[in-house]
């Protein structure tokens, strides 16, 4: 769902906003300051009780009881002897993450105190520039199209009003320079700075913004119908965020003596608590479910990969390694048994479309679309117990988003309407029954995105009318493909091309799944 605090790149051509956008909401993620302090230690008293209790009992994540409170906004700037406490405190807290995490420091990092209007009207700016303005817009309608978002969704003035919400602090690889707020109190500071640091230490031992940003050459074409490098980027990112989250917690629970090595369930309280803690801010508790799982991912989901790796291999493997041999795709992160088995997942390649997508369409967006994707996908339209089980059977994902080239041309500044973009969604799935079962959830989502729902008689449960056009999922195999709004001619021309080479999956191991998906679940019956 992406997040070291970065304004001056965008970095992302993909289902998910680019990474820039997701750095906004890291920004506004509710785990900063004390709030980040008590959960680290309600988690750990969770660890701890359960440990001593007994060592048979299975834990428990803790319950909504233990929700904490929003906390108040200060209304004053801090004191200039107050600031000069956290400039000091930089050293001293680099020098904790170095020794916490084994990367060692190179170089000093520069700090630099922020406003909150200096930080908004730096994100705008760039939220202004031509080329950041187009892939918001064409990232906000590819959520649409999929039903992510609703239809009439701001997707820009939600990332201005979180940054607005919650502020924590942030690390620019660009100017490699830490910023810290001149709005919070110094306690509140210290446990960001911790994360924020790691994030200098990645960047001097690794060259943060080249690592994150692998693969970027092959952006910014909607007409490459290529996953390219998303769900890598976005693997890479649940690998930053959740080692600076892993060294925040460190910080945090230095004084007790222990550490998140002593604690191996701790990144799954943790997971728990931050779900329930989501109202904490009233911005991002309204989002839509898609963006409030996206801007979490990486820290919680990049948090348990950290925590397993850390338990196979230790602080080498956890840190450094991790960067050296980076998770290919957001499976890895979701399920690291794969990582540490060296299991991966192929990506989906596609025959030449471009003959026949050029007569009536425009390349408008294109990516991939990762297991995370498919997971709150079926989360939100089919409930948690579908998701948990069917996305594990996720085998790739691709998807492209073209405009009608008969279509009117929007008015400026206004979005494309959702009837003259048309989208070519494949999707190849461990087995047969996995991709059956998947085309059969996907269509029970139709009704829920689109106001007007018709079977077609001739192609019945496999074609329907929408307001927006012809919706038709056919599945070959292990392949999936789901076009909504093509003309018939196109939409028989891609069927013939995408599924007459569909070729079985290789079959990894499905580490979790004893029984098939549809022997345990009667959801889609």
């Amino acid at each position: 769902m992406n997040m070291v605090p970065r304004f001056d790149k965008p970095a992302r051509r993909v289902f998910r906003p680019r990474l820039w956008i997701l750095v906004i909401l890291a920004l506004a993620l509710v785990l900063s300051g004390s709030s980040l302090v008590a959960q680290t230690r309600d988690a750990a008293s969770c660890v701890s009780a359960a440990q001593s209790a007994s060592e048979q009992t299975q834990q428990q994540p803790p319950t909504g009881d233990q929700k904490a409170q929003p906390l108040e906004e200060p209304q004053t700037k801090i004191t200039p002897e107050q600031g000069q406490e956290l400039f000091r405190s930089v050293d001293e807290i680099l020098s904790f993450v170095s020794k916490d995490t084994g990367l060692p420091i190179k170089s000093t990092v520069k700090r630099q105190l922020a406003g909150r209007e200096q930080v908004r009207k730096y994100v705008q700016t760039h939220m202004q520039e031509d080329k950041d303005a187009q892939r918001l817009a064409r990232s906000e309608a590819s959520m649409k199209k999929f039903g992510l978002l609703p239809q009439e969704f701001d997707l820009r003035r939600l990332l201005l009003d979180l940054l607005e919400d919650q502020v924590a602090g942030y690390y620019d690889p660009k100017t490699k320079t830490v910023y810290l707020l001149d709005w919070l109190p110094p306690e509140q500071q210290r446990p960001v700075l911790a994360h924020e640091l790691t994030h200098a230490l990645q960047d001097q031992n690794f060259d943060l913004d080249k690592w994150l940003e692998v693969g970027d050459d092959q952006r910014d074409n909607p007409d490459n119908l290529d996953a390219g490098p998303d769900e890598e980027q976005s693997a890479r990112q649940a690998v930053s965020e959740g080692q600076g989250m892993a060294a925040m917690m460190d910080y945090v629970l230095a004084p007790t003596g222990q550490t998140l090595a002593d604690m191996p369930t701790m990144a799954e309280i943790f997971k728990q608590q931050t779900m329930e803690r989501i109202g904490d801010s009233p911005i991002l508790a309204q989002a839509p479910m898609y963006l409030r799982e996206m801007v979490i991912f990486p820290y919680t989901y990049g948090l348990g990969f950290l925590q397993d790796l850390l338990t196979h291999g230790g602080k080498e493997m956890a840190f450094a390694g991790a960067f050296k041999n980076p998770p290919r795709d957001t499976r890895e992160i979701m399920e690291p048994d794969f990582y540490l088995d060296g299991h991966h997942v192929a990506p989906i390649r596609l025959p030449t479309l471009s003959d026949v997508l050029k007569k009536n369409y425009v390349g408008y967006d294109s990516g991939a679309v990762g297991e995370f994707d498919v997971y709150i996908l079926l989360k939100q339209y089919s409930g948690p117990e579908l998701a948990n089980k069917l996305s594990q059977a996720w085998r790739g994902g691709i998807y492209y988003l073209g405009r009608k080239k008969d279509a009117k041309p929007p008015k400026p500044d206004a979005p494309v309407p959702m009837s003259d973009l048309a989208l070519l969604y494949v999707s190849n799935w461990a087995t047969p029954d996995d991709a059956g079962y998947f085309a059969k959830a996907y269509s029970l989502w139709l009704p829920k995105k689109y106001k007007t729902v018709t079977p077609v008689a001739e192609q019945k449960g496999h074609a329907w009318n929408t307001e927006q056009g012809a919706v038709s999922i056919d599945v070959s195999g292990t392949r999936v493909l789901v076009m909504e709004s093509f003309d018939a001619t196109t939409a028989a021309a891609l069927r013939d091309k995408v599924l007459s080479r569909a070729t079985a999956s290789a079959p990894l191991p499905r580490h979790d799944m004893a029984a098939p998906v549809w022997a345990t679940l009667g959801i889609l019956q």
